[in-house]
């Protein structure tokens, strides 16, 4: 019911000409359960064999979910995340799944409906959500649907789209859109393999709210990360984000939402933050913010903070307060390492900016070792670094895919204090303990400094500093100024993440302070947390 009552005082606040998306604070709606999580992202065939067959599999899966939480918030030895997001579960010939031949079916190659069930079960002891990728924007050639609508007049016919002569149509990027099969032209917005579902049509809406509320009801998971959401439905040569593709998900939205209240909808709508950002709360929950994932690749490659701060505000700007999935990279581009020229250091900094930043974050699986990763797609998508041996998959074969497992594996990382798995661990950990970390308002904090990134994570009367060195090098002028902040008097400060001896700023009447500096010095590429009480 809260995300109806959010949708509603959206509406509501536009009639009055007030912008709601932009209330940073005690004005802004509450939060939803994934604004506390973590979210790990997972691609099953690559992260845990089971039985040898080359393929990584839902059992393996379940068999590592203790290294992902193991249900004990008393230990911290796990990687903490709270959410698991799984690339396309269901049947399908392709190794990636984004192309479907049955909706209701776990892929055979990963195991049986009874395996996912019994993943759910095990990941909801643990605390663990889980949401998987739906792709319904279009379906494989060898969908049984599709064979039948190659028949024109047969039942499903009506369920993809057609048409006796060849459109001069091309695609939102300039691609060939319409493919010739028999006497006729079928389209397909992405490659000839996978056929647009005609979701105009009552009938297959109809089927699709069926598959939804099977995964929702039949199997538990808790949401969905919707595929392809720019492109559902078409409005002649309005090919993305058309009229009818918003009324459609809204009211695909409503249905999710009456089947389940609190299931998560996430969307990628791969495109600008001022496109992306109208999709929210209405058709989806969250959405991908693509802008501050680049631009925080950006800011991190560079050693400097001022490309990142307009992007991250203006998102603060656009979406209702939190509600946006936050991310480095997925899994259909270069990893962080490779982004970053294979600097741990800087994949370590750029954790910290997902890791205690605003928005519900999203890691790419290995990620969090620093596994290398380069187009093309199989080779961003290689076998999970468990040990130093080295993994090969079938769908790698031929592709020269890269692999840094001799110096980047989950064994060897768990025992180094200062690895990057275990600054990942403890930023997690922070945050799952840190309800500012989690939920709070986001304020940047002006540094003297262009190598520094800072921040305030606050609700009405507490605050989290956070100050980030981006560079390579030791920065002592780095004062940080703030023009207004929720804190007066003089505040407690104690350090959370970091090392040093703090000093507490002086605040002026309005809580805002000038030129201060809570270390001495900032160590090269650190990342320091602390919490500021307000005084007295």
């Amino acid at each position: 019911m809260r995300r109806l009552f959010t949708v509603m005082l959206v509406v509501v606040f536009a009639l009055l000409g007030l912008n709601l998306v932009s209330a940073q604070g005690e004005d802004a709606p509450s939060m939803f359960w994934w604004n506390d999580r973590v979210f790990y992202q997972i691609f099953v065939r690559s992260f845990q064999d089971s039985d040898g067959d080359g393929n990584g599999d839902i059992q393996g899966l379940i068999s590592r979910l203790d290294y992902l939480n193991d249900g004990d918030p008393t230990t911290d030895t796990d990687l903490g995340v709270t959410g698991l997001w799984l690339m396309p579960m269901f049947q399908s010939p392709s190794y990636h799944g984004y192309h479907v031949i049955d909706y209701m079916q776990v892929e055979a190659d990963y195991g049986t409906n009874e395996d996912f069930a019994q993943l759910v079960e095990e990941a909801h002891k643990r605390g663990i959500a889980i949401i998987v990728d739906l792709v319904i924007n279009h379906t494989s050639r060898e969908h049984p649907w599709f064979r039948d609508a190659q028949t024109p007049g047969s039942t499903y016919d009506q369920w993809y789209r057609w048409s006796v002569t060849k459109p001069a149509q091309i695609g939102p990027w300039g691609q060939q859109v319409w493919y010739g099969l028999g006497d006729r032209y079928y389209y397909a917005v992405f490659w000839d393999g996978m056929p647009d579902l005609n979701l105009r049509n009552p009938a297959v809406t109809q089927a699709i709210q069926e598959v939804g509320r099977f995964w929702l009801e039949d199997m538990g998971v808790d949401g969905f990360r919707m595929d392809a959401v720019r492109y559902m439905v078409e409005d002649g040569n309005v090919l993305s984000s058309s009229e009818g593709n918003f009324t459609w998900l809204t009211r695909w939205n409503e249905f999710i939402n009456s089947v389940n209240p609190d299931a998560l909808t996430v969307g990628e709508i791969w495109t600008t933050s001022f496109e992306v950002a109208p999709y929210v709360p209405s058709t989806v929950d969250l959405a991908f913010e693509f802008d501050v994932a680049r631009f925080t690749v950006e800011a991190v490659t560079n050693g400097t903070a001022s490309t990142i701060i307009p992007v991250q505000e203006r998102a603060l700007r656009l979406f209702p307060q939190g509600q946006y999935a936050s991310f480095l990279t997925n899994h259909d581009q270069n990893r962080i390492l490779n982004e970053v020229s294979q600097d741990v250091n800087k994949a370590r900094v750029a954790a910290s900016m997902l890791l205690t930043g605003s928005g519900v974050p999203f890691i790419y699986y290995g990620e969090e070792i620093g596994m290398i990763g380069a187009k093309p797609d199989e080779c961003i998508r290689t076998p999970m670094q468990w040990d130093a041996e080295a993994r090969t998959a079938p769908f790698m074969a031929g592709k020269n895919c890269k692999t840094n497992e001799a110096t980047a594996n989950v064994e060897e990382e768990l025992q180094d204090e200062g690895s990057l798995l275990n600054h990942y661990r403890r930023l997690i950990h922070l945050r799952n303990a840190n309800p500012l970390l989690q939920t709070g308002a986001f304020t940047v904090v002006e540094s003297a400094s262009e190598h520094v990134y800072s921040f305030l994570r606050h609700d009405e009367d507490e605050a989290v500093l956070v100050v980030i060195n981006l560079s390579d090098e030791a920065t002592a002028d780095y004062g940080l100024s703030i023009a207004e902040s929720v804190l007066r008097g003089t505040p407690a400060v104690s350090l959370l993440y970091g090392e040093g001896e703090l000093a507490a700023p002086t605040l002026d009447d309005a809580g805002g302070f000038a030129g201060y500096s809570p270390l001495g010095s900032l160590a090269p590429y650190s990342t320091t947390v602390i919490a500021l009480a307000a005084g007295g």
